[in-house]
């Protein structure tokens, strides 16, 4: 079994790649947020639930915004050539942990802080984005099966 650095040197994934695919990642973000947040807005007028309208309207955005963000980044942020529902499962098991501790900590600040929830939104999108690139990146669209590398190989 390999570990993460030697998959990193094998296929040359440098700081300088990194923070590349990190800011493509963020661009392609924008519009997957963008997104999101007009899904989260039209649940929380839908009002899901009156106990816990914010909190519900933040667990449909992510659900519905998983199939969409896995095909944005697949396609555009990494130019994966795995296999599209391999890689559809790893994102869904990352991007469904990642809904399960992000309504966590919405719900703490929107109840227990009582920060506003819009604010909360950013906040929470802010801070679980690094984490749901690392994962995607190294588990959902392996760098060993970007387009790039395979193209680079078969020139060789």
């Amino acid at each position: 079994m390999t570990t993460l650095n030697d998959r990193m040197v094998a296929v040359q994934w440098t700081p300088k790649k990194m923070i590349n695919e990190y800011l493509r990642f963020n661009f392609t973000g924008i519009f997957n947020s963008v997104f999101a947040y007009l899904v989260y807005e039209l649940f929380y007028w839908i009002n899901l639930t009156d106990t816990y309208r914010s909190q519900s309207a933040w667990a449909a955005c992510i659900l519905i915004g998983q199939v969409e963000c896995h095909y944005a980044h697949y396609r555009f942020t990494f130019g994966s050539a795995a296999n599209y529902l391999a890689s559809l499962r790893w994102a869904a098991i990352i991007y469904t942990s990642i809904l399960i501790l992000s309504t966590i900590t919405f719900h703490i600040m929107v109840t227990e802080m009582e920060i506003y929830h819009r604010f909360a939104w950013i906040i929470n999108t802010v801070l679980f984005g690094f984490v749901n690139f690392a994962f995607l990146r190294w588990l959902a669209f392996p760098p060993e099966f970007d387009k790039s590398l395979i193209l680079t190989l078969d020139g060789e």
